[in-house]
């Protein structure tokens, strides 16, 4: 029997060891730790490649558009977990014979596609309308910018259309 007691001692004190050493390494707390960054992304997904052509003496003399929006138009979207602002560019254009356009003979517009809308959630080309005004290229130009709610959001709320014109009477008021 002191052979038995003796053992069970043993296994009760083998056991209790195990206990304190695993209450000394225990621990309640989680650690847990995150990083967020702005993440913008913008894509052209139609109209990436708008070419003009003036065949008729009457389009030279009055320019080149599509008022249905379909021929001369450029669409792209922008996904953003931040606010964002959209800049367009240009510089003179060079024919393939070495002839110079001057940028600000084309016109455009831009406007909204998605479920965002000017003046709720940003400016086009700086105010709350949609289609916007007609600019002309040129200069650089703040044409999506963020306002009142703010537009960070998805894709499906941030998409855009410009529509473009070549050397209409339009486009030749804005530029002088």
């Amino acid at each position: 029997m002191s052979i038995l007691k003796r053992a069970l001692s043993f296994s009760a004190a083998a056991f209790a060891s195990v206990a304190l050493f695993a209450q000394a390494t225990d621990s309640d707390d989680i650690n847990i730790s995150a990083t967020f960054t702005s993440a913008i992304d913008l894509n052209v997904t139609a109209g990436d490649n708008i070419a003009f052509t003036v065949a008729t003496l009457e389009e030279y003399s009055n320019g080149v558009a599509d008022p249905a929006g379909i021929a001369y138009s450029s669409t792209f979207e922008v996904s953003a977990s931040t606010d964002f602002e959209v800049e367009l560019s240009a510089t003179d254009f060079l024919s393939a014979a070495g002839d110079t356009l001057d940028a600000a003979n084309f016109g455009y517009t831009i406007e909204d596609m998605g479920t965002y809308q000017a003046g709720v959630n940003h400016l086009l080309l700086g105010a709350a309308a949609s289609p916007s005004a007609i600019a002309v290229l040129g200069t650089d130009e703040m044409i999506v910018e963020a306002a009142g709610a703010g537009n960070a959001g998805p894709f499906s709320a941030n998409t855009y259309k410009l529509n473009f014109e070549l050397g209409t009477a339009a486009a030749r008021a804005v530029s002088g």
